[in-house]
């Protein structure tokens, strides 16, 4: 459809040329037009590495997106760890990192990093609240390491979202509701959130801006559940249950394990419900017809609560938290404890862009940009002793993590000279960590006792890059560069209520070699072969960060090395007049990797855990980082596309992704050689069918497929579909819009609409509905 209209175009622009009606060509804007006469635009040459794209009229049409990170949902390897609507956990996962590694990809936003690499979990996910779905011209992901513009932290890839700023006076309004039903254990309820945004933008003379607001407000499903697991079966009968004071008590359910044990389930938590505004500002100025200067200003607001559901009671009928010890027939279970919480923050993101325009053989770019956590802080209950947290113990802890955040300098310059584009650069990043932990008389009144512990501390990056693409003739280009990184961690700072260290600076110095070789021997078919190196630094929280919770420990290793990456892919495009097939085979050698693993605390010693031997005892589990040896990911990935497939009016997506990983070396634990890499799926199947029925109504069908996975990286989840465990899953969508002008649009959708329980590690969303009306001028 749309090659179609871009050749129309140029016909009529011809035409009015050829009778002399220059003036009339300008008016149909063919500097934007682009056409190949036979096949689709060719993608082979314009990249050192795969990029796929999703346009707004994509996302539009076939996306059931209150988020930007529902966006990705139908790209090729790609997984979004969202597990709510609005889960501000949203990881990046593709064909090589896993649903929890946030400092494995880089996450752009008109340049903007919002990747946060302060840490790599899920607790430092990017800040997608920065945008709205709304505002997002395009969204597109570079697979691997293969270009020297970016940091080691592209070895998954680079997602980049182009917004928009207008050329002249705009308005836009969304107002989206949805619901779903969730039923799991001891909870069946209906889940409700809305979504609202509005925009308003214009180009005056020079002088262009866009400001925008988007709200978004939805309570989750419960995420974790208190639970106990024995390997005696024959001990959890469905016989009387008592709690620590021998007072009866029921209403506990049994299933098994992802390892497979005998468990009851006491409750669930961690249930969220939240409010996030997103308020954003663009300017955009030119100084001169050869320089331009673009300031952006966004302010993200979060205030939340964790909720929690007993499903267990007393003989009165009271409901049981947790936080202690329960029997079943004379076997004794530990109870995690089910802590309510309360979330607020207030995070200001900035930059300053400085580009020429010039269509000179040279041109520059300068851009600065900070994230500061302005205001930060949770506040969570601590029970222990099975009371109800709501009404009896107040005791708790309160985080705050203000004053942590980062900041990016990035210039940039690219010559071109006949046949060669050089890009070169200089890129420094700075991150600082400030984690505070203080006791709490009453958890809901977020008022901070004495200070518990702290972590601080500091990275600095600083790199320097070459990049040259030689158009070697029309049919052969060669992409070649590399980056020189030199990190540092310093001010690294631990302190408890009964001890303090300082850790001593560490620095190292990496290069990273890249080359692309592209071959287009006809317009219809493209090869590529590319390869990259690549090192991911540790974080400023893998190094320094040591939190205590109520069940577990996030440990800290000053003695991380960064972790190399290898990595290569093979590809091959067949392009069609309407359409394309691409297959791409891609291969990761990874060497030190960095991965963080969960152990009980029985099994540490003063080297590996020594938070809990000081004295953390009500602790059952620590969570720290490793270097693993050599680990290897290679697998193939089909992707394609069409517009009237089949039929007129009928577009078409689908990819699937093969991927086989093992751990080929662990010193520090070489049980694990042989296994599997945890959190990659063997398969993953997308497809999305979308039919115009005409110019107001569009009709989508989509399905979903994730294979097995682990979740644990020694392989014991062997039981997937269950909380706990990555399951594999089938979720079906369908989308329908219906245009009443050319400025109102009405859409209905759902996900999920086969209702799979699915599982990764916590309980994806049921089946969700949407509504939605969205206006446009």
């Amino acid at each position: 459809m749309k090659n179609k209209q871009k050749v129309l175009a140029v016909a009529i622009a011809t035409l009015f040329t050829q009778q002399g009606w220059a003036a009339e060509v300008e008016k149909l804007n063919i500097d934007e037009v682009e056409v190949h006469s036979s096949v689709i635009d060719s993608r082979i040459m314009k990249h050192p590495a795969t990029v796929e794209t999703y346009d707004r009229s994509q996302i539009d049409d076939s996306v059931n997106a209150a988020t930007p990170a529902q966006t990705m949902k139908y790209m090729p390897s790609i997984q979004v760890r969202e597990r709510f609507i609005g889960d501000r956990n949203g990881i990046i996962a593709n064909r090589t990192i896993g649903a929890i590694s946030s400092a494995q990809s880089l996450l752009y936003a008109d340049g903007i990093l919002l990747s946060n690499l302060l840490g790599n979990s899920y607790s430092y996910p990017p800040r997608w609240g920065m945008v709205s779905p709304e505002e997002i011209q395009s969204i597109s992901m570079m697979y691997g390491p293969f270009s020297s513009l970016y940091a080691g932290n592209s070895l998954g890839g680079v997602i980049s979202i182009n917004t928009r700023m207008p050329e002249k006076f705009e308005a836009h309004a969304n107002v989206q509701g949805f619901m779903q039903n969730f039923k799991l254990y001891g909870t069946n309820e209906t889940l409700k959130g809305n979504h609202e945004s509005a925009s308003v933008g214009n180009k005056i003379n020079d002088f262009s801006f866009f400001v925008s607001a988007d709200r978004l407000e939805n309570r989750g499903q419960p995420l974790d559940f208190s639970l106990a697991t024995t390997t005696a079966s024959s001990a959890v009968a469905t016989a009387a249950v008592n709690d620590g004071s021998n007072k009866a008590v029921t209403g506990a359910y049994s299933d098994l394990s992802e390892k497979g044990l005998a468990r009851k389930t006491f409750g669930a938590y961690n249930i969220d419900d939240s409010i996030q505004t997103n308020t954003k500002i663009k300017i955009a100025y030119d100084i001169s017809p050869e320089l331009k200067v673009t300031y952006s200003l966004g302010l993200w607001d979060l205030d939340g609560k964790t909720d929690v559901k007993s499903y267990i009671k007393d003989a009165s009928g009271n409901p049981v938290y947790g936080g202690s010890t329960v029997t079943f027939n004379g076997a004794t279970y530990s109870a995690p404890a089910m802590s309510p919480a309360l979330n607020s923050s207030f995070h200001i993101m900035q930059a300053i862009d400085l580009q020429s325009k010039s269509k000179d053989p040279f041109n520059w770019q300068v851009t600065l940009s900070s994230y500061d956590y302005n205001r930060d802080i949770s506040s969570a209950s601590k029970l222990a002793n099975n009371k109800n947290p709501y009404t009896e113990d107040f005791a708790g802890q309160v985080t705050d993590q203000g004053n942590s955040g980062w900041t990016v300098f990035e210039s940039r310059g690219t010559f071109k000279l006949s046949e060669h584009t050089i890009d070169f650069g200089y890129h420094q990043d700075n991150y600082q960590l400030s984690s505070l932990v203080y006791s709490a008389a009453d958890w809901r009144s977020k008022q901070k006792g004495a200070l518990s512990s702290s972590s601080k501390g500091n990275t600095q990056t600083q790199a320097v890059y070459l990049q040259d693409k030689w158009q070697i003739d029309p049919h052969w280009a060669l992409t070649f560069g590399g980056r020189e990184e030199s990190w540092e961690a310093l001010k690294g700072h631990n302190q408890t209520t009964t001890s303090s260290i300082d850790y001593s600076k560490v620095t190292s110095t990496k290069f990273s070699p890249k080359i692309s070789l592209n071959y287009e021997p006809i317009p219809a078919w493209g090869f590529r072969a590319s390869y990259g190196k690549a090192y991911r630094f540790p974080t400023v929280t893998e190094m320094y960060q040591q939190l205590s919770t109520t069940s577990g420990i996030i440990q800290n290793n000053p003695n991380l090395k960064p972790e190399e990456v290898n990595s290569a892919e093979l590809t091959a495009e067949r392009r069609f007049a309407n359409g394309l097939v691409r297959l791409t085979y891609f291969n990761e050698q990874r060497y030190d990797a960095l991965i963080s693993q969960t152990v009980a605390t029985s099994l540490q010693s003063l080297s590996t855990c020594p938070a809990y031997v000081a004295g953390n005892s009500n602790a059952t589990q620590c969570t720290f980082t490793q270097n693993v040896d050599h680990l290897r990911v290679h697998g193939v990935e089909l992707a394609s596309e069409w517009q009237d497939f089949l039929i007129s009016r009928l577009d078409l997506h689908a990819n699937a992704t093969f991927t086989s990983s093992k751990v080929l070396q662990d010193a520090l634990a070489p049980s694990y050689v042989g296994k599997v890499v945890n959190r990659l799926p063997s398969q993953l199947y997308k497809v999305v069918a979308t039919y115009h029925v005409d110019d107001k109504l569009t009709m989508t069908l989509a399905g979903r497929f994730s294979g097995h996975q682990y979740i644990n990286l020694d392989n014991s989840d062997i039981n997937s579909d269950v909380y706990k465990a990555a399951s594999r899953f089938l979720f079906v969508d369908v989308k329908a819009n219906y245009k009443f002008s050319d400025r109102w649009t009405a859409s209905i959708g759902v996900d999920n609409i086969n209702n799979d329980k699915a599982y990764v590690s916590h309980p994806y969303p049921q089946r969700t509905g949407y509504l939605q009306m969205k206006f446009d001028y």
